[in-house]
């Protein structure tokens, strides 16, 4: 199927003024919004567009489509033929956790990408609202920047960026003096560091699992890490310090462009006193300035809390996430269910807690 004849289905043609396409000239036309099929010109769109993400990577869809089995709705807004915007979206279904339409579900962002086109922008909007209506599902879109669109932003999160410029030495002097003598400590202790592929997913796994357990949070199933791992090739690795023979603390960082992501991390609480997790977190910032990166995204905190303020150590800077919603924030009873599951998590063997995990991670769009 090709970009020209994208085959878009459900949506009634809209119409459209003039609007920027993200390179300084206006476009005009009618525009026509549906499901689209075309993995590669979606993703070339992607990667061109100023607000381009890693979670709007086709490759998402399919991995939760596939490991979780939920509806994936690659919407797409085309003009004469051209792709001029894309929204993700996946369709939620869990007994725990109900129903919701996000757009990325276990990601920071997503949303809307249109390089600026905002009549794009507004179509693509308007069928996710009329979507979410006719699914009736709480509708979540993630953004790095405000959206005029028609949803609530939550304004509760923080994406955490550190600047990379100047390489390792200027990044190396820009973080707090406590954090550098971590890495130092967790040197002399032994540990080192190293940057790996699919062969060291099954360390990384065992020690994120051990983690989340920890801190009373079910694990994504294995299989959605396996498919991660076999979708983005060379824009994923795992990064491992071990104690020894021993993997104590693990990593998985994405490459897009010139910005690198950390989603998933964790360290063996045992070890905690040998400062894994600092030398875990300098050698991800040294991968990230090997592959040429701006920006290093540590990843989501709220303003305050203590992970907040040890990325900002890092030398990170907090940038706003604005979760667009419809309705504005979680129910009462949402938050009460994932306060409960917490408490209960953290009593539960590494072993049960990864098998009931498989089974009810996949309905919680954080």
């Amino acid at each position: 199927m090709s970009a020209a004849e994208p085959g878009l289905r459900g949506y009634p043609l809209l119409t459209s003024g003039r609007s920027a396409d993200g390179t300084g000239r206006t476009a005009a036309g009618p525009l026509r919004v549906g499901s689209w099929a075309d993995a590669r010109a979606w993703d070339d769109f992607v990667l061109r567009a100023p607000d381009g993400t890693l979670a709007h990577r086709w490759e998402w869809l399919r991995i939760v489509s596939e490991t979780y089995g939920h509806r994936v709705i690659p919407l797409a807004s085309v003009r004469n033929g051209v792709l001029v915007g894309i929204l993700p979206l996946v369709q939620m279904s869990s007994r725990l956790f109900g129903r919701h339409l996000v757009s990325m579900p276990y990601l920071d962002t997503g949303g809307l990408c249109t390089a600026g086109d905002r009549a794009a922008e507004g179509a693509l909007a308007s069928a996710a609202v009329e979507l979410a209506a006719a699914t009736a599902s709480p509708l979540e879109l993630r953004h790095l920047a405000d959206r005029p669109v028609p949803l609530v932003p939550s304004l509760h999160k923080v994406t955490m960026v550190v600047d990379l410029s100047g390489g390792e030495d200027a990044v190396w002097q820009r973080i707090h003096g406590n954090r550098r003598s971590q890495v130092r400590k967790a040197r002399r202790a032994g540990l080192t560091a190293s940057v790996h592929g699919s062969e060291a997913l099954a360390d990384f796994y065992r020690i994120l699992a051990t983690n989340l357990r920890d801190l009373g949070s079910p694990v994504h199933r294995r299989a959605f890490f396996g498919r991660i791992m076999s979708a983005f090739g060379e824009d994923v690795r795992i990064i491992l310090v071990r104690a020894g023979d021993q993997a104590i603390g693990a990593a998985m960082v994405f490459v897009q462009g010139d910005r690198a992501v950390m989603p998933w991390m964790g360290t063996l609480r045992p070890f905690l006193p040998r400062a894994p997790g600092q030398l875990l977190y300098w050698q991800s910032l040294c991968y990230g300035i090997a592959r040429g990166c701006r920006v290093f995204d540590l990843g989501r905190s709220s303003p305050g809390s203590g992970t907040y303020e040890s990325k900002r150590e890092w030398g990170a800077e907090p940038v706003q996430l604005f979760w667009h919603r419809l309705p504005g924030e979680p129910s009462d009873d949402d938050v009460q269910r994932w306060q409960w599951g917490t408490g209960v998590w953290r009593r539960l063997p590494v072993p049960v807690a990864n098998v009931i995990g498989a089974a009810v991670r996949g309905g919680i769009p954080q």
